[in-house]
């Protein structure tokens, strides 16, 4: 291979080069002049011409043949296209394409993301390679409409479930418990597969009768951070409004926290309980006794029993 600076300062070849009327990054095989057949994808720079050929007798980078003049080449055959290339390219990465049209509408991608999920669950746990073309499909499908990481989980899960069984799964069936962190598990809304970024954003509706529970767990984290508290949901259970679990942060040093769970009882009430979410050490002990003595702690439990004292009214008759 010759060196770029023994060419740098040469024009350009007078007339039409063999190259020119390939397009670039296509895998080309030329057969030159002195016999040599050479293969590798065309590259031309600065109107120059280059080949980039990789093999098996060939270093891991590969080799730059060029810049190849017209004269030297014999014969030019195209291998790939540039869009064969990318299509080769993308069967390796993702597999055979699941069969089904394009998404369009709301319901085309959730029925997309459906297929392609049972697809995955359908493929042996041997052939791991396989289901992990699938699932790149899967996650493919799934960016287009922004879907979150824990809703995905959920529906790879309910396609597993369905091969098992044809009752409608809970999270304690998909998941190791019955609550789990919003951004690692969920069940997916309807809008969420809506190709519209604005339609996908807008909240659903709250029951009215959990927005006029005052134990209710939006209605419990309100009470929390309306007394100074500093509270937020770790966990939900499915639907959000029947389980939930909110962390407490007590205004000592060190880590000192409680996490009410709750949970809607078989009378549709909803039943909280507190559990120390430190450490049995002698220090975290320590915080713990700290903890129950400040008024936070009061006030965390006096909301546990008393709820929100000021629901939000069902203004909308829902």
């Amino acid at each position: 291979m010759a060196a770029w600076d023994d060419f740098a300062t040469e024009p350009p070849e007078a007339g039409p080069h063999p190259l020119e009327s390939h397009e670039e990054r296509s895998r080309l095989r030329l057969t030159l002049q002195n016999g040599r057949v050479i293969e590798g994808l065309y590259n031309p720079i600065a109107q120059r011409h280059f080949l980039h050929c990789t093999g098996r007798d060939l270093p891991p980078m590969g080799v730059v043949e060029g810049p190849l003049l017209a004269a030297d080449i014999l014969a030019v055959a195209v291998v790939m296209t540039r869009q064969e290339i990318r299509e080769h390219a993308r069967e390796l990465l993702h597999g055979p394409r699941v069969p089904g049209r394009e998404p369009v509408t709301r319901d085309d991608f959730e029925h997309r993301l459906q297929t392609i999920a049972r697809a995955v669950a359908a493929v042996p746990e041997a052939e791991w390679q396989m289901q992990m073309r699938l699932k790149r499909q899967f996650d493919a499908c799934a960016e287009r409409v922004g879907l979150s990481a824990g809703k995905r989980a959920w529906m790879l899960a309910d396609a597993k479930w369905a091969r098992l069984s044809n009752a409608p799964p809970t999270m304690a069936d998909l998941w190791v418990e019955p609550v789990a962190s919003p951004s690692c598990f969920a069940r997916p809304r309807p809008q969420d597969f809506d190709p519209d970024p604005e339609a996908r954003r807008r909240r659903s509706a709250v029951p009215s009768e959990v927005r006029l529970n005052p134990h209710s767990v939006p209605n419990l984290l309100a009470a929390l951070c309306s007394e100074g508290l500093k509270a937020r949901i770790t966990r939900l259970g499915d639907p959000p409004h029947e389980r939930g679990h909110i962390q407490v942060e007590m205004p000592v040093k060190g880590r000192a926290r409680f996490v009410l769970q709750g949970e809607r009882t078989k009378g549709g009430r909803m039943h909280w309980r507190s559990a120390w979410d430190g450490n049995d050490s002698k220090a975290g002990l320590k915080r713990y006794a700290r903890s129950v003595a400040t008024p936070a702690y009061a006030a965390m439990v006096r909301i546990m029993r008393d709820g929100r004292r000021f629901s939000q009214p069902d203004l909308f008759g829902w």
